[in-house]
């Protein structure tokens, strides 16, 4: 077992997640439902094409973002 950090934003901010050792990318993105998002781990993109095969860090600080439409200002 690990713990992460994994912080969602746009979303709840940042809490621990408990993962097996081998958890992959694609395996956190079903379990936290976080679907559309890109996944940065350490500080450093992951692909969407590796999600199957990247496997999470021990004490890994995970963020997953996604664009946040609609905050621009027209006049």
């Amino acid at each position: 077992m690990s713990v992460v950090t994994l912080i969602v934003i746009p979303g709840p901010g940042a809490r621990t997640v408990t993962l097996d050792s081998d958890t992959t990318v694609a395996q956190l993105v079903c379990q936290e439902n976080l679907h559309g998002r890109e996944i940065i781990i350490n500080g450093v993109g992951v692909p969407a094409t590796s999600y199957a095969d990247h496997v999470i860090p021990v004490n890994a600080e995970v963020f997953a973002t996604a664009s946040v439409k609609g905050n621009a200002n027209k006049r």
